[in-house]
């Protein structure tokens, strides 16, 4: 039997404790502690934030709170290994993360062009990260310290390319990370319960070839007897080796298929495939998700004695991500939206994990004691603001769950979506003294609220009456009915009623304020007729984006092996696909329809769904010839 090993709580609290010392980066701040050697190193793609929303200061603050001697590199030069030596050799192990972003996404746009900056990078200069972080960091490890050590890789990175995935920047698919990296383990889903079982096993002295066992991550092994799969309570399920999803299409559509079903912590079985032959065959394991952290492992986590500041060593250099989420407060983890091209459910879990009223309102309280605080809390959220508290009412069908999404084709009949207690919990981070502001900047599911017939439009009219900036977020993602199925997001009529409300509640509210719709170009299962389609409602209603969210397949999400295989994974239906780079482009100047320089693009595609004949251009001055339609005219 495995050992879940809980957080533990501090009971009785009702203030944050003091900020700690900064983690140790250099020698000199070991020997302040009087140190000569860490327990735990750890390794990130991100400069050192010590803040909650930064996972290397999550796991480094967690690992220190039970008594062990955490350090961190943080961006270490990756052409040589004497900079992830700076600290010594770990005696438990090291552990390693690309940072808060995939470091592809973090340095490629959707056109594979190379970004000119890292919100996580001190003055947001770029190029202090390698590509495939994860990769190349573990095996800097490996020279620096030899076989002896373990390396455990964590983060976003790591936990999506778990097993054989689809790889956007080579356009092929690549084996698990647990095949080609130097790390013994990965770490998948929420870290911190897999780390404190692997720094307790190594601890108590044993061996780390016998980590084969923790929930929550994955593992190559050359021979399967050393998974001990037989002493295990869970079933193992074999998936289609790598070489063969590799080379067919259809054969990787199915193995997506397969590994998407077992994402429940209560029922998902032990996943095993094979990759490579000969002396370097090896199986990867992948074992059960860890279950998720419970209200009261959350709340102590977020209150751990962090600075909330960079390291001291940046000389208060302006850190952009750091910027952005300064005076935020995240309110929960997870996601049971399971949208088809978003990692968050294949990362953090389906389940969401809420944390205590009064934890919520302990920091935010922490926020208003800081001097540089100015009386505004720029969001409280996380990945969906307002799923805080909800998750499954029944244990019994929780046990046997296999569907992808609690809210997709509809809102599970055992997904409690009460609103009440948000509305209670704004109310009194309101009050907080020294709060003058409070704004939610997260995603909203307005679908989530509709379907409460009980507090969903009380929660609106508190949302939009007291809680916007002026201008509220809110992702539609498409109009055309067929291409939100594919996205597993609520239809265009759902859009329609809260756009309807939200001007209701503005115009009771007294107060002048726009909807800002995101929307999504070139995702599977939207075709050119589609995208004009889009264009046209856009035109319409007299929105003009200048942002949009060009479809980027990431490793494992539902939506990125339709990219590649072409074929829905659950139906095993040809799809649509955008390979070409001109329909990419054509697709996203339709979104962008009223910027002078889509014009060719747009034209282009109008010929395509024959809109324009050959040789016709649009007018430059006058309306072009979009499909007339009526409609309600929006505030923005």
């Amino acid at each position: 039997m495995t050992h879940h090993p809980a957080l533990k709580v501090v009971g009785g609290a009702t203030t944050a404790p003091p900020p700690a010392p900064f983690l140790p980066m250099t020698r000199a701040e070991m020997s302040a502690r009087g140190w000569d050697a860490l327990d735990v190193l750890l390794v990130t793609g991100d400069a050192y934030i010590d803040h909650p929303a930064f996972g290397a200061a999550v796991i480094g603050r967690l690992l220190e709170a039970q008594g062990w001697r955490v350090g961190i590199v943080a961006q270490p030069d990756w052409r040589t290994a004497a900079d992830v030596q700076r600290l010594g050799r770990p005696r438990l192990f090291a552990g390693v993360t690309a940072g808060s972003m995939d470091s592809m996404v973090n340095h490629y746009t959707a056109h594979k062009r190379k970004r000119s900056d890292d919100a996580y990078t001190p003055g947001g200069a770029a190029g202090r990260r390698p590509d495939r972080a994860v990769t190349v960091y573990s095996r800097l490890l490996r020279e620096a310290f030899g076989d002896s050590l373990c390396i455990v890789a964590g983060g976003v990175e790591a936990s999506l390319r778990r097993i054989a995935h689809y790889d956007y920047w080579d356009d092929r698919i690549l084996p698990s990370i647990c095949f080609t990296s130097a790390a013994d383990l990965v770490v998948y889903g929420q870290g911190e319960k897999p780390i404190l079982e692997i720094a307790r096993r190594l601890a108590s002295g044993e061996d780390k070839c016998g980590l084969v066992d923790v929930p929550g991550t994955a593992l190559a092994v050359a021979d399967l007897s050393l998974a001990a799969l037989e002493s295990r309570e869970r079933k193992a399920l074999e998936l289609p080796a790598f070489e063969e999803v590799a080379k067919d299409r259809r054969r990787f559509a199915e193995f997506s298929r397969l590994y998407h079903l077992e994402h429940n912590e209560e029922n998902a079985r032990i996943l095993l495939q094979r990759h490579g032959a000969g002396p370097r065959a090896r199986t990867v394991v992948v074992n059960p998700p860890m279950p998720s952290p419970t209200t009261e492992e959350l709340d102590r986590v977020h209150e751990l004695p962090y600075r909330r500041e960079a390291h001291d060593l940046y000389g208060g250099a302006h850190i952009p991500a750091l910027e952005q989420i300064r005076w935020s407060v995240s309110i929960l983890r997870g996601c049971a939206a399971g949208c088809a091209f978003c990692c968050i459910t294949e990362h953090q879990g389906r389940d969401v994990t809420s944390r205590s009223e009064a934890s919520v309102v302990r920091e935010v309280e922490t926020l208003a004691r800081d001097p540089k605080f100015r009386g505004t809390v720029s969001d409280l959220g996380g990945a969906t603001a307002n799923m805080w508290q909800m998750g499954c009412t029944s244990a019994k069908a929780h046990a046997a769950c296999r569907r992808l999404s609690c809210t997709y084709p509809t809102v599970c009949q055992f997904f409690g979506t009460d609103h009440g207690p948000l509305i209670q919990l704004y109310e009194k981070a309101r009050r907080v003294k020294g709060v003058k502001h409070l704004f939610v900047g997260s995603g909203v599911r307005y679908d989530l609220a509709h379907h409460d017939r009980k507090n969903g439009q009380r929660y609106l009219e508190v949302l939009i009456g007291q809680h916007v900036s002026g201008q509220l977020k809110v992702a539609p993602e498409h109009v055309s009915g067929d291409v939100l199925a594919t996205m597993k997001k609520p239809g265009p009529e759902e859009f329609e009623q809260f756009r309807g409300e939200f001007e209701r509640y503005s115009r009771k509210a007294g107060k002048e304020q726009y909807l800002v719709p995101y929307f999504v170009s070139s995702h599977p299962g939207c075709s050119m007729k589609d995208a004009v389609e889009l264009m046209d409602y856009l035109r319409q209603n007299g929105w003009r984006p200048q942002q949009v969210q060009d479809f980027m397949p990431t490793p494992m999400t539902l939506a990125s092996d339709m990219h590649w295989s072409g074929y829905h994974p659950m139906s095993g239906k040809p799809i649509h696909v955008v390979k070409d780079m001109r329909e990419k482009k054509m697709q996203k100047a339709l979104i962008r329809w009223a910027d002078p320089e889509s014009k060719p693009l747009v034209e282009e595609a109008l010929r395509r769904v024959g809109r324009l004949r050959p040789g016709e251009r649009l007018p430059s001055r006058a309306a072009p010839p979009w499909k007339r339609q009526r409609g309600r005219r929006p505030q923005a």
